[in-house]
């Protein structure tokens, strides 16, 4: 009897056992991380009878969680790769809306200068119209410093983002290994703590949301590793991460590795600055790649192109003359880059200064500048690739577009950061507020005689960068008989230039040669350009004009003269500010685009950008919601299922009741028997 009753008995608790665990499934249907449970039943041992053995009724082995460890591990993969992109998209985004639309802003503001200069042109003498060049130039000044500042606001917001995420990294590395100790202490008696369990599985979670991790359980519980392999969590011990200036750029933030938590700083060591490899995915990777892949060179970009517009306008203003007949110098200013010293370095009082090369073509990568003790060496720090290598020498250096000047005494082992215009926005600045400093003239003035009989003409001229028009004029005779334009003392050097051929001769008259040289000469049919790269005075040994140029067409008759003067006033001649006008048309910058394209391309870069992380975005988030899917299918709570059972372990703790009640009445009735 005694058995029946503990076979009923054993029945009622499994019952009991089921509905609790149906209404804890019930009631955490919408709780963050919870894995519906289910109880696993067992049949008690049975008891041996000469009948056989009889059971002994049931036994409830465990409450086991529903947990699927490779579709937690897909989700949380998922996880890590949308937020990575959910934050670069965003922070993408902000920056194509404060970069707006490639024909406004500051495109619109160097259209309007270049609009200005021409208007100057036809009217060189006009102060009002160079006062409106030198207005628009400050607009466009002011657009490029905002444009500075934006993307300042931008790195500090990446900065705060970066703190935040770290931080909450921090939190839940300390909470999942304190969660491993509590886990293996409560797990000494042989059942698995499952609420301990779904909590630090929700910690997980979270921590890939922020950054991408490696997830390996062992018999001490999880442990935790970036992709780099650097550890998270080892047990119960907890490694913090932390945030410092970056060696490359003071105004962003590394994220660095600092060591065990709760160890003094002394026994930790410095702490390790973090490369983009060990950071991929989540938000902290999301941050990152955002900064390296998009902001900083996007700031690259512009500041090229603000740095190579200064220096073709400073270039043309310098070969022309104010409006009191002086000599053009620069519109605008642009600061040279930025140097950074590294912390690493032997003696931190050494310096060093640098300069572009060629300003028009100004480079945009980043590059490392470190000297070995005999060379110095630069390495292109986006490509990672050595660019070049020259011997230590008497400053300046010239290596690889920069010039550099070192302070102080360089030492084996020195590294310095380079960033050829990460300064420019900031530093852009109009350099005059004198009307009269554009230099709207051209210096020289070439003209054909009024007697000539033929029917040559010639271009007013033009000069180069470090011309002279000392001593000029000087007059040019053309000898229809030798076919040369005479009249240039000896020793003068000049450059013949044939319209549609890149092939160049150069003569140098020398009147003593064998047989003489008197004459430059001209071929009608098909013309000329002239370049006078050294015009002599009249004892042949004092160079009086440089890199003057001009170029004749037609047949000239015989005697036919023509002039090449110095030009004594600019404010009749408006022929340089056409060509600072004309600069909007100009493909120096790149060999193929002009200032205003290469904006344009600057700003749809950036929407393309933002574009295409919103795809894989969308794409993303499609993927988590469908193994998120997946995985509540398994581990999650189907309140139509567990309404089922609820209702199965009512019936069966009736059933069980029963026999109980049955068990009792046999008992009642076996005493009757003996009363």
């Amino acid at each position: 009897m005694s058995n029946i009753f503990s076979i009923g008995l054993s029945g009622l608790q499994a019952a009991q056992i089921g509905i609790s665990t149906t209404g804890e499934n019930i009631s955490n249907s919408t709780t963050a991380g919870y894995t519906v449970e289910t109880p696993v039943y067992q049949e008690s041992a049975g008891q041996y009878t000469s009948s056989g053995y009889l059971g002994s009724g049931v036994t409830t082995a465990t409450v086991q969680r529903a947990y699927s460890q490779y579709l937690t591990t897909a989700v949380n993969n998922a996880q890590t790769a949308s937020s990575s992109y959910t934050a670069s998209y965003n922070l993408a985004t902000q920056l194509s809306n404060l970069v707006g639309s490639p024909t406004s802003g500051i495109a619109t503001a160097i259209t309007n200068f270049f609009t200005g200069l021409q208007n100057v042109s036809n009217s060189p003498s006009d102060t009002a119209a160079r006062q409106t060049v030198l207005s628009d130039a400050q607009t466009l000044a002011t657009q490029i410093n905002a444009a500075s500042q934006q993307y300042d606001a931008m790195r500090q917001s990446v900065n705060t983002q970066l703190t935040s995420a770290v931080s909450q990294i921090n939190t839940y590395t300390q909470q999942i290994a304190s969660l491993n100790a509590q886990i293996t202490s409560a797990s000494s008696g042989g059942q698995q703590p499952n609420q301990l369990l779904d909590q630090r599985d929700l910690a997980v979670a979270n921590l890939s949301k922020l950054v991408g991790v490696q997830v390996v359980q062992g018999s001490t519980g999880y442990s935790v590793f970036l992709g780099n392999g650097q550890p998270l969590v080892v047990s119960s011990q907890s490694y913090n991460l932390g945030t410092q200036p970056s060696s490359s750029n003071p105004q962003e933030l590394a994220v660095t590795w600092q060591g065990l938590n709760g160890a003094s700083a002394a026994s930790q060591g410095a702490p390790q600055v973090l490369s983009s490899a060990a950071l991929q995915g989540g938000t902290v990777g999301g941050l990152v790649s955002f900064v390296s892949s998009t902001l900083d060179p996007a700031e690259s970009q512009l500041g090229a192109i603000v740095t190579s517009f200064a220096a073709q306008v400073n270039s043309q203003n310098a070969l022309g003359l104010t409006l009191s007949g002086g000599a053009g110098g620069n519109l605008f200013t642009v600061g040279n880059p930025l140097v950074t010293s590294s912390s690493t370095n032997p003696d931190t009082q050494t310096t060093v200064s640098a300069t572009l090369t060629n300003s028009t073509q100004p480079l945009t990568d980043n590059y490392k500048l470190s000297y070995d003790g005999t060379n110095w060496n630069l390495t292109d720090t986006t490509t990672n690739s050595l660019v070049a290598t020259q011997p230590n020498g008497a400053a300046p250096i010239t290596i690889g577009g920069f010039s550099i000047t070192p302070s102080g005494t360089v030492s084996a082992g020195d590294s310095f950061m380079i960033q050829p215009t990460a300064g420019a926005l900031a530093s852009f600045s109009v350099a005059t507020s004198d009307p009269a400093a554009i230099a709207a003239a051209t210096p020289v003035v070439v003209s054909a005689s009024t007697k000539n009989a033929g029917t040559a003409t010639v271009t007013q001229g033009a000069v180069g960068t470090g011309y002279s028009t000392t001593n000029l004029p000087v007059t040019l005779t053309y000898n229809s008989t030798s076919g040369t334009l005479t009249g240039l003392p000896n020793g003068t050097t000049v450059t013949i230039t044939t319209p549609g051929s890149t092939t160049t001769s150069t003569v140098t008259i020398n009147s003593a040669a064998t047989p003489p040289v008197t004459g430059v000469p001209y071929n009608p049919t098909t013309g000329a350009t002239f370049t006078i790269t050294n015009l002599t005075d009249s004892t042949g040994a004092n160079a009086t004009a440089t890199n003057v140029s001009f170029t004749m067409t037609g047949t000239p008759s015989n005697n036919d003269t023509f002039t090449v003067a110095g030009n004594k006033s600019g404010t009749q001649d408006g022929r340089n500010a056409l060509a600072l006008s004309n600069l909007t048309s100009s493909t120096a910058y790149t060999g193929s685009t002009t200032l205003t394209t290469a904006y344009a391309n600057y700003v749809n870069s950036i929407g393309n950008t933002a574009s295409q992380l919103q795809a894989s975005n969308t794409s993303q988030q499609s993927l988590v919601t469908q193994l998120t899917s997946q995985q509540q299918s398994v581990q999650g709570v189907n309140l139509d299922e567990e309404a089922a059972n609820l209702l199965q372990y009512q019936q069966l703790y009736q059933a069980n009741s029963k026999v109980i009640q049955t068990a009792a009445s046999l008992f009642q009735t076996l005493l009757g028997i003996f009363q």
